[in-house]
């Protein structure tokens, strides 16, 4: 039986938004011949280059250039910092944050259109999705925004 492939932490970090684009640009002596010290990973450069601000007094402009970074990150670092720790430093994934394409309006489009009794036929609501929004929503899509919206409404009540 063959073993699966461990990911290394390079893949892991890539595949979470984390990879410090130019790893090669941080300076950094805590980053040179120390492993614990990562310069790929985004999120311990972004908070080694703000300790370094407001502990060993570095200017930004100093900083910035030691770890890699500009100015603007810098200032963008300390602001989600301040608001949500060392989790604001690790970088938010890109792509829609919800199902886009199920509005509201479409949202109750299907409501009205579920084939009560017996199996839902996604593949036709989509295609009547189409033909009254003129939006391609897969199957599984709706499906899966049904079933989090009564999980969601569950768990208020």
């Amino acid at each position: 039986m063959e073993m699966p492939e461990k990911t290394t932490r390079r893949e892991n970090l890539r595949m979470d938004g984390a990879l410090h684009p130019d790893p090669e640009k941080v300076k950094s002596g805590l980053f040179t011949g120390n492993a614990f010290f990562d310069p790929e990973d985004i999120a311990q450069v972004k908070y080694e280059m703000l300790r370094s601000v407001q502990v060993e007094k570095l200017s930004i402009t100093e900083a910035s250039r030691k770890f890699g970074l500009s100015r603007p990150s810098y200032y963008q670092g300390l602001e989600q910092f301040e608001k949500h720790g060392l989790m604001g430093l690790i970088p938010l994934k890109s792509g829609p944050k919800q199902a886009h394409k199920l509005t509201g309006d479409v949202m109750s489009f299907i409501k009205e259109h579920l084939d009560i009794p017996g199996k839902k036929d996604w593949v036709k609501i989509s295609r009547q999705v189409y033909e009254k929004f003129g939006r391609r929503v897969h199957p599984r899509s709706i499906e899966r925004s049904l079933r989090l919206e009564k999980k969601t409404r569950a768990a208020a009540q």
